[in-house]
């Protein structure tokens, strides 16, 4: 199989050149498109640029909210949508709708099986999470630990405004912000683009799966959500990985993003997900266990239905 690394008409161009390249336009993308962003939800909302800071998120009213999420739209796209889609050319020469697999066809099956996956692996999730959350650094790292809750409780008075839901109306935003966009953005980004990336510069996949689950883990700067987050992109690389249809993945994380949406609405709470029962007793230990065995038959299933279907990711670096 060739490596697209030397194909095209960049095959002259140093592999570091094109590093730097792609770098510099994922830089410019994220930066210009974000100040569009904030300078387009300071004049719809009538709020100032400086009330959108690093501080307190919360009680600010619903325009500060609304705001907040047209910022975050455009920040994904800028940060994510734009450069998934212009990096496989600037690197590898490709385009990036063939270099992702998005016009693949994949079986109904499949995406009935990945929704599965995704209720599938939420006991697990929710055990990982709960030892995160109680997990207590050494002493010597006390300081940076301080750091980390700080900037936690930033992140769960940025989600409370998020959450904050009066209506249906505000219920169909909150999934287009929060459960449909940051599936097909982050997808795009660290599946359809980095994972392959590192598929083809390391030359071995399930190295590139993990790599890329830490980085996305890692990149929303959450320590206390990083192991649920970490197992997530797991099954998200895999099932990439897999199929080879950026769809599949993309259906897993709106799944998974939707059902935490749908739970704080119904519920009336604008806690994060992160915030996991205090303690665990002996059935909540025996149905993560079973869980386990039942996440395990699902990945089965849904590799057997993609192998019938001959489904095999181009790339794969073996």
């Amino acid at each position: 199989m060739k490596n697209p690394f030397n194909e095209g008409s960049q095959a002259f161009m140093p592999f570091y050149l094109r590093i730097m390249i792609g770098a510099s336009l994922w830089f410019i993308s994220y930066a210009v498109i974000s100040f569009l962003g904030l300078w387009i939800a300071s004049s719809i909302t009538g709020t100032s640029l400086a009330t959108f800071s690093l501080g307190n998120f919360e009680n600010k009213g619903p325009a500060f909210a609304a705001g907040l999420k047209i910022i975050q739209l455009f920040s994904d796209l800028g940060l994510f949508v734009v450069p998934a889609l212009i990096l496989p050319f600037i690197i590898f020469q490709h385009n990036a709708v063939a270099f992702m697999g998005m016009k693949k066809r994949t079986s109904f099956a499949v995406f009935i099986l990945a929704i599965c996956l995704a209720l599938g692996i939420q006991p697990l999730v929710t055990v990982s999470a709960y030892f995160n959350e109680h997990l207590v650094l050494p002493h010597f790292l006390s300081g940076m630990e301080q750091q980390m809750q700080a900037m936690e409780k930033k992140n769960e008075g940025l989600m409370k405004s998020f959450l904050q839901m009066h209506g249906i109306w505000d219920f169909i935003i909150n999934t287009v912000i929060i459960a449909i966009l940051p599936a097909v953005a982050e997808e795009l980004f660290f599946r359809g683009f980095l994972q392959k990336a590192l598929q083809i510069g390391l030359k071995r996949s399930h190295l590139a799966v993990i790599a890329t689950a830490f980085i996305f883990s890692f990149i929303h700067l959450e320590f206390y959500g990083f192991l649920p987050r970490f197992l997530l992109g797991l099954l998200l690389g895999y099932a990439y990985l897999w199929s080879g249809d950026i769809k599949v993945p993309i259906l897993i994380h709106f799944t998974n993003n939707f059902m935490d949406l749908c739970l704080s609405y119904y519920s009336g709470s604008v806690e994060t997900g992160s915030g996991v029962q205090n303690s665990f007793g002996i059935m909540q230990i025996l149905f993560s266990i079973v869980s386990l065995f039942v996440l395990a038959y699902l990945v089965y299933i849904f590799k057997i239905k993609l192998k019938q279907q001959d489904s095999m990711i181009p790339y794969e670096g073996n």
